[in-house]
């Protein structure tokens, strides 16, 4: 398996154990659990107008990707929230 440039620097840190360990506790862990279950959760239900246009194209590409619309368009959305994704 061939590494990047950058796990390579991981992987030398982590044998020369650059790393630290740090201890959890039960109230982190329950804290870490809740921000995650929260990410996941999909509560709301939204009904929007698209052009016709625009949905013929969502819905092709998220058959390409090999979701369903509705799931591919939440992506797009919270991955443009969270500045994962740049607006067009």
């Amino acid at each position: 398996m061939k590494l990047t440039k950058y796990e390579k620097s991981i992987l030398t840190a982590f044998k020369n154990k650059e790393f630290e360990i740090i201890p959890t506790t039960k109230k982190i862990r329950a804290t870490y659990k809740a921000a995650a279950e929260a990410t996941l959760l999909k509560d709301k239900s939204i009904t929007i107008r698209l052009n016709s246009m625009d949905l013929d194209k969502i819905r092709e590409l998220a058959v390409h990707s090999g979701k369903k619309y509705q799931t591919y368009i939440g992506e797009i959305l919270h991955e443009h929230i969270h500045g994962r994704r740049r607006a067009a």
